[in-house]
């Protein structure tokens, strides 16, 4: 029992800021299994012209790949608390990032390193988990987004037989408050694709 309790505490580890050769293959599964909810995610962000994106929490890197394909999109900004993460993110949008429409940081989500107002986009897919202070966080995303930008935080609140009363608690009690409070508008919690099984949401606002 001890020995599961350890795996189990070392996988969440992982999850959260996966580092050496098991933090790389965890970054790279992630990649995989969320590719729908990832997709979906892009979709809600309702893309124009001269769209500056930043992800919070951007893992392997897949979005930011798909990003930088849109020609709408001038610059994609990916951001991660684990450093060997960011490694697979590099290396998965080299090209990108030679021509100067990727960049990456390391940093954390309740201090974001960038200038008021510098983004039309800001989102973030399956990171919010593992945020620790929700309401610092959001005031810092609405800090750094553009007047009229728009947020969206996909996450998963239960399987298709049971809904997780903890994801929701949160999504209701702090996520949804904390961003009516920040002064953000039309926020809403919309209903995704099933993926593996999963339920997926986001909560999108706009500034």
């Amino acid at each position: 029992m001890k020995f599961l309790n350890r795996l189990k505490t070392i996988l969440e580890d992982q999850h959260q800021r996966p580092s050496g050769l098991l933090g790389l293959y965890i970054g790279e599964k992630m990649v995989v299994q969320h590719e729908l909810e990832t997709r979906w995610t892009l979709d809600l962000l309702n893309l124009n012209e001269e769209e500056s994106v930043l992800e919070l929490g951007c893992g392997a890197g897949y979005a930011l790949k798909l990003l930088a394909k849109r020609s709408s999109v001038e610059e994609v900004v990916g951001m991660d608390l684990s450093k060997s993460i960011i490694g697979s993110a590099k290396r998965r949008n080299k090209d990108a990032i030679k021509r100067g429409k990727v960049k990456l940081v390391h940093g954390d989500v309740r201090d974001l390193p960038f200038e008021d107002q510098l983004f039309t986009k800001v989102m973030s897919i399956h990171s919010v988990y593992f945020w620790g202070e929700l309401p610092r966080t959001i005031r810092e995303m609405y800090r750094v987004l553009k007047p009229g930008g728009t947020i969206v935080i996909t996450l998963c609140n239960g399987t298709s037989e049971v809904s997780w009363g903890g994801v929701n608690k949160m999504i209701d009690e702090q996520l949804l408050s904390h961003m009516n409070e920040s002064g953000l508008k039309n926020v809403l919690l919309k209903t995704g694709p099933r993926s593996r099984g999963y339920q997926t949401v986001a909560i999108c606002a706009e500034k």
